[in-house]
């Protein structure tokens, strides 16, 4: 882990426990996930509501990984964001022009309108924590309630992530992918 908190975690067995599922694919932890680990509530709180993300019902893993992607490159966190592009975006089905594009002004990538959709959510919901009635009369057209709900617990969900993840320091891992520089300051 590198950031604010110190590297060492407790020495509590049940905590290294919880910790296993989080891990990328290369065995280290998942640096949020490693650095909240310092509170068990915060821990529980994280991996509760992270399952609660995955297993949106309602919500297939492209929608659900857009908006993940946008929402963290929007707060600028790179951590997260390479986090989901190395751990689910494969799986999502997105291209390496789409998973770039989450980093640009939505005006630049010719997304699918039911996307746009998403990026638009996910960069409302960031600047001003609310969606337009203008927003909200559009994902009615083409989403269900479910998946409206769904939509805004993921945003709001990594919006929160994102936040943590730039308090706490956390710094991009050594082979994960980084957004570009401009992206990393945040969209604007």
């Amino acid at each position: 882990m590198t950031g604010r908190l110190p590297d060492a975690l407790p020495d509590d067995p049940e905590i290294r426990r919880l910790l296993d599922p989080y891990r990328l694919p290369d065995g280290r932890p998942l640096p949020l996930f490693e650095a909240v680990a310092h509170s068990r509530a915060a821990l529980d709180d994280l991996r509760r509501a992270t399952a609660a993300c995955l297993g949106t019902p309602a919500l297939d893993a492209r929608t659900r990984e857009i908006a993940v992607l946008r929402v963290c490159a929007r707060a600028g966190a790179e951590t997260e964001w390479g986090v989901h592009v190395r751990m689910f975006a494969a799986e999502a089905g997105l291209g390496e022009a789409e998973i770039q594009a989450t980093t640009e002004p939505r005006e630049i990538f010719p997304w699918a309108a039911h996307d746009a959709l998403v990026i638009r959510l996910a960069d409302e919901i960031h600047d001003g924590s609310t969606v337009s009635d203008t927003l909200w009369a559009a994902l009615s057209e083409v989403y269900t309630a479910q998946q409206i709900v769904e939509l805004l617990l993921v945003v709001t969900q990594y919006h929160k992530v994102a936040c943590l993840t730039n308090a706490l320091g956390l710094r991009p891992l050594d082979g994960l992918p980084r957004p570009s520089p401009a992206a990393a300051r945040g969209i604007d």
